[in-house]
C-alpha cells in the first residue's frame, strides 16, 4: 500500500495505528495495491465488524475522487517543503515501528536522512536550573562528538538546550513538532529555521493546517523515544511531561540515562526539577552517569544498536 492509500484511510473515524497495521499487513500479504481491490474484501477478516462497517460505507463513495482530492493534498505538502513518509515507505525507520501507536505518516521538513542516523532523545523541564543546563549541555557536547543525532521536542528550557547545543557543535538534530506548519512554542521559530538551515530535521505526525491542542503535546513525546536508541532525561518533576516519553522508552526496554544527581550538593537535590530524575534512579528505572562513565554509557547505546541490527 503507497503513501496515497495510506493518507485516504487516515481520515476514517475510528480507524487508529493498530488496526491501520492490521489493514497494511494484510494487503501486503494479499498483493492489495488499491483502495478498489481492498474494497472487495471481507473487511471482518481484518477488524471488528464496526469499523469493517466504517471503512467499507467511506470507500463506497466515489474513490476516484478520493484520490484526487488526497493528490491536490500531497502536491501542496510537496510544494511547502513538506515530505510525508508513510509506514509503508523503506525510509520509514524500523525502530519506529517498535513504538507504541507509531505514526502511519511522519511529515517531514528538512533531512530526512537522519531518520536512520543514531538518535538519541534528550528531554527535560522547561524550568531548568543552572546546574542542569551546564550538565545538559555537556552531555550532549559528548554525544554529538560521538556522532549521534540530538532528538528533542524544540520547547523551551532543556528541549531549547539541546538543540543549541547540538547546532554550536556542528551536529545533527531532530525536533518533534505537534505540527509540522505551526511551530510550538512561537518563541522558538527561529531556532526551527536554525535547525533546518543547519541540515537538521523537523517531524510531525499530525498533518498540516490542523488546529492546535495540549494532547498533541503527549502525542509528540511517544515519538522521541520512539525513534531514538536511548534516552537522557535531565531534570522532571515527578510528573512532568518528560515522563511521558521516559515511560514509553521502558516499555520499549530502550535505556534511560539520567544524571546522578546523589553526587551533586545537597540543596539541588530537594528541588521539584529532580524529583522525576530521583524516582528514575531510586527505583532503578534509569541508569545514573557522571561524566567519568560517559565512555560506558556510550558502549551501551551502542551494544542496543548493535543487537537490534541482529534482529
Amino acid at each position: 500500500m503507497r503513501l496515497i492509500e495510506i493518507a485516504i484511510l487516515v481520515n476514517i473515524k475510528g480507524l487508529g495505528s493498530a488496526n491501520m497495521l492490521k489493514i497494511i499487513n494484510y494487503t501486503q500479504a494479499h498483493k492489495i495495491k488499491t483502495l478498489a481491490e481492498l474494497a472487495e474484501v471481507d473487511l471482518t477478516k481484518i477488524v471488528n465488524k464496526k469499523l469493517a462497517k466504517s471503512i467499507s460505507t467511506y470507500l463506497d463513495t466515489d474513490i476516484k475522487n478520493l484520490y484526487k482530492n488526497i493528490q491536490l493534498t500531497l502536491n501542496q505538502y510537496k510544494k511547502d517543503g513538506i515530505e510525508c513518509i508513510s509506514i509503508a515507505d523503506d525510509i520509514y525507520p524500523s525502530i519506529l515501528k517498535e513504538s507504541t501507536n507509531p505514526p502511519m505518516i511522519l511529515y517531514c521538513k528538512g533531512n530526512v536522512d537522519l531518520l536512520s542516523s543514531k538518535c538519541v532523545a534528550t528531554i527535560g523541564t522547561r524550568k531548568n536550573t543552572l546546574i542542569g543546563e551546564k550538565i545538559t549541555t555537556k552531555t550532549v557536547e559528548f554525544l554529538v562528538k560521538n556522532d549521534f543525532t540530538i532528538v528533542s521536542g524544540l520547547a523551551i528550557g532543556i528541549d531549547e538546550i539541546t538543540h543549541k547545543t547540538t547546532l554550536k557543535q556542528g551536529g545533527n538534530t531532530i525536533a518533534i513538532l505537534p505540527i509540522i506548519d505551526n511551530i510550538y512554542p512561537a518563541s522558538n521559530k527561529k531556532l526551527a529555521q536554525d535547525i533546518l538551515n543547519n541540515g537538521g530535521l523537523l517531524i510531525a505526525e499530525v498533518k498540516p493546517n490542523t488546529p492546535f491542542h495540549s494532547s498533541q503535546l503527549v502525542k509528540r513525546d511517544r515519538i522521541q523515544s520512539g525513534l531514538s536508541k536511548a534516552v537522557f532525561v535531565f531534570e522532571s518533576s515527578i510528573n512532568g511531561g518528560s515522563m511521558y516519553a521516559t515511560n514509553d522508552a521502558i516499555k520499549l526496554n530502550r535505556p534511560v540515562f539520567t544524571p546522578d544527581i546523589y553526587k551533586l550538593p545537597s540543596e539541588y537535590k530537594s528541588l521539584k526539577q529532580l524529583e522525576g530524575i530521583k524516582y528514575l534512579i531510586d527505583t532503578k528505572k534509569s541508569i545514573a552517569y557522571t561524566s567519568d562513565n560517559y565512555e560506558d554509557m556510550k558502549q551501551m547505546i551502542l551494544k542496543v544498536n548493535q543487537q537490534r541490527s541482529l534482529l
